[in-house]
């Protein structure tokens, strides 16, 4: 969400990534990373269950499918981190949230490759503006 973080700011909308580190860990991951949108920490997991966050297995996380996105993302300077807390089996998710509060949008990963695909999530964002 990084590299389109300029796009989806202009069809309305701004990103905000949670983690479940303590609120130091946030904010040093996304700094050394240069994250250009707000970080919480949510290291009591609440928000995850909320939304229905569901934990995957070794093979969502260390599976053949996730080879080649882990290979092009570190191509682009994309490295995975060692985890810094939080139960690392848990599945991410990526959400529109409407102006109205509703979600517009939810991508729950099937795995540690399968991110929500930027053009969905753009035209989710124009949708709900």
């Amino acid at each position: 969400m990084g590299e389109a973080h300029e796009d989806i700011r202009s069809a309305g909308g701004d990103v905000l990534a949670v983690f479940q580190y303590h609120g130091t860990d946030t904010r040093d991951f996304c700094r050394e990373r240069d994250v250009p949108f707000d970080c919480l920490g949510d290291p009591e997991i609440e928000g995850y269950r909320a939304v229905g966050l569901g934990k995957g297995g070794v093979k969502e996380y260390l599976g053949v499918q996730t080879l080649v996105p882990t290979v092009k993302a570190a191509f682009k300077g994309h490295f995975v981190g060692s985890p810094q807390g939080g139960d690392v089996s848990i599945r991410p998710a990526t959400f529109v949230i409407g102006r109205d509060g509703r979600a517009a949008y939810a991508h729950y990963n099937e795995d540690a490759a399968d991110n929500a695909p930027t053009e969905e999530v753009l035209e989710a964002l124009r949708s709900a503006s």
